[in-house]
């Protein structure tokens, strides 16, 4: 008995050695989100920070073993952002802003079919117009962008009457049901785009990546992670739902590409 419990110190103690010499990189502001869930990472693993800014200073640091950092599926499109692997062996979870299509005029999608269609969104997003327009094909309908700046103002456009279908966040759901009917999301599949970032690892090895992602579940079901990522979807990677993560990041990806 004396020897197994020996022996669980000593795993134990090896364990928390390995995560500590983590060295967590953000490569976004030092306010925004990046910053505020890497944080809450850090203070769990209590490793090194680095203060980044952005993916080209981050990468700077990638040649390091057991690496945390967050990365958007909007930057493999840039050719001169650092490349880094996103797979179902490196990637630790996804903070991702879940999309609705709603309407005071449809209740499907189906009743879009060869229709002309006006549908309030973001305005300055060319992967939103690239979704847009593939959506237009598939339907064989005729569809045009109501451009806004934010979600915020995209509802405010939609209850206001500047078009009968709004394509947004899940976060504005019920305030868009005041006035119409959310039918399809990508939370089910339904639509195939979300805003995606990546919380991921680098020159880590299997056991360290299985240890990041157990402290990132136990982390996202605080309390005080939920409020300060009020309107996001933290998906931790499992054996269950691997596929379904990896595939969210590459479609991400490609629409953003």
């Amino acid at each position: 008995m004396k020897n197994i419990v020996l022996s669980f110190i000593l795993f134990f103690s090896t364990a928390t050695a390995s995560i500590a010499g983590t060295t967590v990189v953000n490569t976004g502001s030092d306010s925004g989100g990046f910053h505020a869930a890497l944080s809450f990472i850090n203070d769990r693993i209590q490793g090194e920070y680095v203060q980044a800014g952005n993916p080209m200073v981050a990468g700077s640091y990638f040649d390091k073993d057991n690496i945390v950092t967050m990365w958007s599926t909007e930057w493999p499109g840039n050719e001169e952002t650092p490349r880094v692997r996103m797979d179902e062996d490196t990637i630790i979870g996804l903070q991702v802003y879940e999309t609705v299509l709603c309407s005071r005029e449809f209740s499907s999608m189906d009743e879009m079919k060869g229709k002309n269609i006006k549908i309030a969104t973001w305005g300055d997003s060319p992967a939103v117009e690239k979704f847009i327009n593939q959506m237009s094909a598939d339907l064989d309908s005729e569809i045009t962008i109501v451009p806004y700046d934010g979600s915020g103002a995209t509802t405010r456009g939609y209850l206001g009457g500047d078009a009968d279908t709004i394509f947004t966040t899940a976060t504005k759901q019920k305030k868009v049901e005041a006035d119409g009917t959310c039918f399809a999301t990508s939370a089910t599949g339904d639509l195939d785009f979300a805003f995606v970032d990546v919380i991921l690892s680098v020159n880590a090895s299997t056991d360290i990546v299985s240890q990041y992602r157990h402290i990132v579940h136990d982390l996202s079901s605080t309390t005080e992670w939920q409020a300060s990522f009020e309107g996001t979807e933290t998906y931790v990677v499992n054996s269950e739902n691997t596929d379904m993560i990896v595939e969210k990041v590459k479609s991400a990806v490609e629409l953003n590409s």
